[in-house]
């Protein structure tokens, strides 16, 4: 083993502070628990790639490890979605890297100093199926406090953590198709399937979906750098064309799990069924961490397009617009459309609308109405209304999302263009009833006028709808729910943490109004407010007990706890000690 790893190791034990680790506590590199330089080489020797210093972005640009050239290609890349996933001590949204007393800016002072923020100490690159296992069953033993990161995009940061050991699986990677799949204990399944890596990311997955032609109900955003076997489908995970294709919880079909104590097992519905059940909307990574993950796939479609745009002179003439734009949502939705509307300023709205086998004839029959009624509005001014026909999904993606060279009104992918910052964000599930209530609908306008800008994310209803309510462990109220609202603010990465707290209040009562009009309380678990008072409700609703006990039945030690995720309830904010 290189003698720099040594070196790294021995300077890590000796900077351990003298805490000895509590019983209701994880062990966190500043504890006098934490492993010894020879049991880290030890587990090193064993994996595929050495156990690495998990460095903060920003630690070329700051003494004394500044280095001119690194620092210059961070600053260069630092607001990039593509590149950022590709750097083990990144969070896509920066101040999810940093704590209140411990930052590392980029680009900063120089002579500032860099801290660790919640950056892990240590990191396995895990590669293998044998690197999961044996890294996950060293931190179950020792009792340590793991994370488990692939792309960073998560919008709680949860893929970090202060003292802790990053198992990093963003370079273990695959894709595999079959026409007729089979589960793992030899049942024939019928249907055509993709399966995927840990790391595998959905511009990569949806590529090699197009080639085999088929499609998957996969992320969409950030370029295509989200994560296609981890918190996205583990959350729920939406697609633009889900209610045609269902959630991405709906489509996992099996999944190899490596548990919190280090053990490989397969989920399906044959096998380990609770499990499997946990896995489809339960969060990630509480339950452990994918090895393989099965989606079913579905038969390639064409889709017709609608742009829309729309700038409003006042106030009262975009709450008008947002009126009339509620009013005629079911009936669209009940046409088979789906989509997404973006409002900004009180000023600004924008659709962005598919129909899955759709036509002009069929889509304007449908769609024209709302245009019709929008044009009434006195001082409401159209700028882009358009259609366009693509052969297939990956058409219409490339075009308008991960490669947009060619899109039509409304670049959805600028949204990009927030990475690098500081973020918060509030979400909601809002039902069909919502909208044909004309008072509850009005109110709703009223509150998206009120907020600086979100994303109506019309992906719930179809056969999204069909499904049981328990069918697996999403929110209840997915079943029943029209579109997925959610709402943001960005910062800059300097912003003190007295600020954030109040912009985060802010946010979240602005989303009030809208939790007023709904008979419980949902939000989407991969967009979530920091502040949401009940999130094991917000979460999973009546599901959340059923997940509890799977948890502690898989989990007993409480091995895998994230923020707001399965059994954190009653924990520190990092969840390192039980309060």
């Amino acid at each position: 083993m290189p003698s720099t790893l040594y070196r790294l190791f021995f300077f890590l034990f000796t900077a351990s502070g003298a805490l000895s680790c509590a019983t209701e506590c994880k062990c966190t590199s500043k504890d006098s628990c934490w492993p010894s330089t020879l049991e880290w080489a030890h587990l090193s020797s064993q994996l595929s790639r050495p156990i690495f210093h998990v460095q903060p972005l920003g630690y070329h640009c700051h003494n004394p490890h500044f280095d001119d050239k690194v620092c210059a290609e961070v600053q260069a890349n630092s607001l990039d979605p593509i590149w950022r996933p590709d750097q083990p001590g990144a969070a896509q949204y920066d101040n999810l890297e940093f704590t209140t007393t411990s930052q590392c800016l980029v680009p900063g002072n120089r002579i500032a100093l860099c801290g660790q923020g919640r950056v892990p100490t240590l990191g396995v690159n895990a590669t293998t199926v044998s690197d999961l296992e044996k890294a996950l069953k060293f931190a179950y033993e020792r009792n340590l406090k793991v994370h488990i990161k692939n792309t960073g995009h998560d919008f709680l940061g949860r893929g970090l953590g202060p003292g802790s050991l990053m198992i990093w699986v963003h370079h273990f990677r695959f894709t595999e198709f079959s026409a007729e799949f089979r589960y793992a204990g030899g049942q024939h399944g019928g249907f055509p399937a993709v399966s995927v890596g840990p790391g595998t990311q959905w511009a990569d997955a949806f590529a090699f979906a197009a080639a085999n032609e088929v499609v998957l109900a996969g992320g969409i955003g950030a370029l295509g750098s989200v994560g296609a076997a981890g918190g996205w489908p583990m959350g729920a995970g939406h697609n633009i064309i889900s209610p045609a294709i269902g959630l991405g919880a709906d489509n996992i079909v099996e999944i190899d799990l490596v548990l919190p104590n280090g053990t490989l097992v397969t989920a399906n519905q044959y096998e380990n069924t609770d499990l499997f059940w946990a896995v489809r909307g339960g969060g990630g990574p509480s339950f452990g961490t994918s090895a393989r993950l099965v989606y079913k796939a579905h038969p390639r479609m064409p889709l017709y397009a609608a742009f829309f745009e729309a700038n409003a002179a006042t106030s009262s003439a975009f709450v008008s617009l947002l009126d009339t734009w509620h009013a005629h949502l079911p009936s669209i939705a009940e046409a088979g459309w789906s989509g997404y509307y973006i409002f900004v300023d009180a000023s600004y709205l924008a659709l962005m609308y598919l129909l899955p086998h759709g036509n002009p004839v069929v889509g304007n029959a449908t769609l024209g109405p709302f245009i019709a009624d929008a044009k009434a509005i006195s001082g409401v001014d159209i700028t882009t209304d358009a259609s366009q026909t693509y052969p297939d999904f990956n058409s219409w993606l490339m075009a308008n999302i991960q490669d947009p060279v060619n899109v039509v009104g409304y670049n959805f992918s600028q949204h990009t263009n927030l990475v690098g910052l500081g973020i918060a964000t509030a979400s909601i599930l809002l039902p069909k009833e919502v909208f044909t209530n004309e008072t509850k609908a009005h109110r709703m306008s009223e509150a998206l006028a009120a907020m600086a800008g979100g994303i109506g994310q019309h992906v719930a209803g179809g056969v999204v709808a069909e499904k049981d309510i328990d069918f697996n462990a999403v929110h209840p109220s997915w079943r029943s729910a029209l579109v997925d609202l959610v709402t943001y603010d960005a910062f800059p990465d300097d912003t003190s943490e007295a600020e954030i707290a109040a912009r985060r209040r802010k946010l979240s009562s602005l989303v009030d109004p809208l939790r007023a009009l709904t008979p419980g309380v949902a939000q989407y678990l991969n967009e979530p407010d920091f502040l949401i008072p009940d999130y094991p409700s917000a979460n999973w609703g009546s599901h959340y007990e059923r997940l509890l006990r799977i948890k502690q039945s898989i989990d007993p030690t409480n091995q895998l706890l994230v923020k707001q995720g399965v059994g954190a309830v009653g924990w520190d904010e990092e969840q390192i000690c039980r309060l």
